[in-house]
């Protein structure tokens, strides 16, 4: 909460420096602070903010085998197997995912333990207590200052996107076009792009079998966007709104 009540000043203060020096250097630098601070930000938030689920993934191997493992948060689990994918992408546990030993039959080994057979939640979270896994992270152990800045981070680099971004996207567009030029596109992208985050962040986590591998997604879309800002975004400042 502290770190995103900065957003309010720093939005402003990254508007009027947006003013001085121009639109385009502070938009491109937003983008490029999120792009690269996305991974060593939230892997810093495990470290500081949930070190024991962090040893745990480290330090555990955890597998999963079965067939037809193919979950996706669109589509309900259709079997043992994705029912397990599911839960673990759920608990934050990395695992990995191999072919099963036998034709049909679902197991997650969990570091020297036998075996759970087919799909038990209850059985699956008592398991990876037993070898270290916490449901929720010990405040005591929270370094919440270092928290507090890598929080931090991002907020500049959202600051830096929404200061100069309403005065940018109408300098953009000629009066008899603006608001359909600039409507059409901002809600596309905050709509589809925004509302699926989710949904292709657990997408890719569940693929993978580790949590953080969902951050390619909007790592993605910012390298992207980068890249299209810095060979077609114009310098906008001082642009009439009047043509």
């Amino acid at each position: 909460m502290t770190s995103t009540l900065l957003l309010f000043p720093l939005t402003i203060l990254c508007g009027w420096l947006s003013d001085r020096i121009g639109r385009r250097p502070v938009l491109l630098a937003g983008l490029l602070l999120g792009c690269l601070a996305i991974f060593p930000v939230y892997k810093g938030l495990m470290h500081y903010g949930n070190p024991v689920l962090e040893r745990f993934n480290r330090e555990v191997p955890v597998e999963l085998f079965g067939e037809s493992c193919s979950y996706s948060p669109f589509t309900p689990a259709h079997n043992d197997c994705e029912r397990n994918q599911e839960l673990l992408a759920k608990l934050g546990v990395t695992y990995t995912l191999n072919h099963a030993q036998s034709s049909g039959e679902t197991l997650v080994r969990i570091g020297k333990q036998n075996g759970i057979a087919g799909f038990h939640a209850s059985s699956l979270t008592d398991a990876l207590k037993a070898d270290g896994w916490t449901e929720h992270a010990d405040s005591q152990l929270a370094n919440r200052a270092m928290i507090f800045l890598l929080l931090t981070i991002l907020v500049i680099a959202v600051a830096l996107i929404t200061g100069p971004q309403t005065a940018t996207l109408a300098e953009l567009f000629p009066a008899r076009t603006r608001y359909t030029a600039v409507a059409l596109p901002h809600n596309l992208s905050a709509g589809w792009i925004g509302g699926m985050s989710p949904f292709m962040i657990t997408l890719l986590s569940v693929k993978s079998g580790d949590a953080v591998s969902g951050l390619w997604y909007p790592v993605g879309l910012l390298a992207m966007a980068s890249v299209i800002g810095l060979i077609f975004l114009p310098e906008t400042r001082n642009v009439s709104l009047d043509g």
